[in-house]
């Protein structure tokens, strides 16, 4: 049997958790959540879920991972039964529902990129959404992004996943760091921050504000679908899980 292929470094591993974990959850969610639901107090029940409910949920997936070595559905029958597997096979039917509406969204995404790279950005944006969301041309987008995800992931863990990663998330952090520069310059950009960091806890206590938080935490950690448990299995059997997590 030809052997498992493994992360080449810690830092391939991580690049490519985060990489899993930070998207639009993150950039988009959890920004329209926040002002809609409390300000500072949603961000310190996202945070308390996140550390309290979320490491600990994600040690369990990458012990699993790593101490099978195997897919989300064969880890759980490995440590569990073959009733266990039935709950691998949600995770991996959650894995495709995702995919099959981020990928949409990349699409969009990458004319975007493109279009600002050739052209001037257009003065009506929802204008532009709108053309850019639908017929046959956002369909050929999609399908190039697609393209581009099956190279990658064909290509395996370390020579395809870790080597697009370790220079992809550099550029997102960079490109984050320059997004919230030039945010800072914005008129109106004061009242945000204010409203960002006033903690209100009148609202934010409600059962559908922790709701929000605790799924936000979920979210934005990629927890649920097999997708930590996966990347997990081919750690080596020496590394450190709670540092990981």
């Amino acid at each position: 049997m030809a052997k498992r292929d493994q992360w080449r470094s810690r830092a391939g591993f991580l690049a490519a958790a985060v990489g899993s974990a930070v998207g639009l959850g993150n950039m988009w969610r959890f920004s329209y959540l926040t002002a809609e639901q409390g300000g500072a107090a949603f961000v310190a029940l996202y945070l308390l879920f996140t550390v309290g409910v979320g490491l600990p949920v994600m040690l369990a997936e990458l012990a699993l991972g790593r101490g099978s070595g195997r897919s989300p559905v064969l880890a759980l029958k490995h440590f569990g039964s073959g009733r266990w597997s039935v709950l691998g096979w949600f995770f991996v039917a959650t894995g495709f529902l995702i995919l099959a509406y981020y990928s949409v969204i990349a699409g969009w995404t990458l004319r975007y990129g493109i279009e600002s790279i050739l052209f001037a950005m257009p003065d009506d944006a929802g204008a532009r959404f709108s053309e850019i969301s639908q017929g046959g041309d956002a369909f050929a987008y999609h399908v190039v992004f697609m393209a581009l995800v099956m190279w990658i992931v064909v290509g395996g863990v370390s020579r395809g996943i870790e080597r697009v990663a370790t220079v992809a998330m550099p550029l997102l952090f960079i490109l984050i760091c320059a997004i919230a520069l030039y945010a800072a310059t914005l008129p109106g950009a004061g009242a945000g921050y204010a409203y960002y960091l006033n903690t209100d806890f009148s609202n934010a206590l409600s059962m559908e504000v922790l709701i929000s938080a605790a799924g936000q935490a979920f979210f934005s950690l990629s927890l649920g679908m097999g997708a930590m448990m996966t990347f997990a299995s081919y750690l080596p059997e020496r590394s450190d899980l709670p540092s990981e997590s």
